[in-house]
């Protein structure tokens, strides 16, 4: 072999490393946004649920107790019962709340016809509101509009990290008049 066969052999095989290190790259890369790009994003995910998950389980405590406190919801301030839940502020930037009262007619009546069934001292629960809702607003990484929302009826948490429901029954909250 003379000395131009050599440099011809050793600049295919350099070409042949250089697009095999290519290869090897796209290869590691297309594997880490096939499988590490989703466990981040869910990750992700989880702990946005879990912190408007703690923020409205807090707003719902402190609702209840000013609802005790001051026998109904008049005087009941949003910004103020956030304040006083620990609710952060880049949360309450994120996310609108809002609380459901129910009348206090229907409320009244509801509390006496679960204690009037009580036979057997169960806890009773009867909430002074229908619901308690967090929408995303648009300063949100979510979608705007995605809901999160405590349901007193039943005394469940749907929507956001919690199951599919995107929208609650807005006829539950909404009765008609007649």
């Amino acid at each position: 072999m003379d000395n131009t066969e050599v440099k011809k052999e050793s600049k295919i095989s350099g070409k042949t490393k250089f697009w095999g290190i290519v290869i090897i790259i796209v290869l590691v890369v297309l594997a880490v946004w096939i499988f590490v790009v989703p466990r981040v994003k869910a990750n992700i995910a989880k702990r946005r649920a879990a912190e408007i998950m703690t923020a409205v389980e807090n707003l719902k405590q402190e609702v209840d107790d000013y609802w005790k406190e001051h026998d109904g919801g008049g005087g009941f301030v949003m910004s103020e019962a956030l304040a006083a839940a620990g609710i952060k502020k880049g949360v309450q930037e994120k996310w609108q709340f809002v609380v459901a009262w129910k009348p206090t007619d229907i409320y009244t009546k509801e509390m006496m016809d679960k204690l009037n069934d009580l036979s057997d001292g169960k806890y009773v629960f009867v909430a002074p509101y229908k619901m308690i809702m967090a929408v995303a607003t648009d300063k949100n990484p979510l979608k705007t509009g995605v809901k999160l929302w405590y349901d007193a009826k039943t005394n469940d948490y749907h929507g956001f990290g919690v199951n599919n429901k995107v929208e609650p029954d807005w006829s539950e909250i909404f009765t008609d008049p007649k």
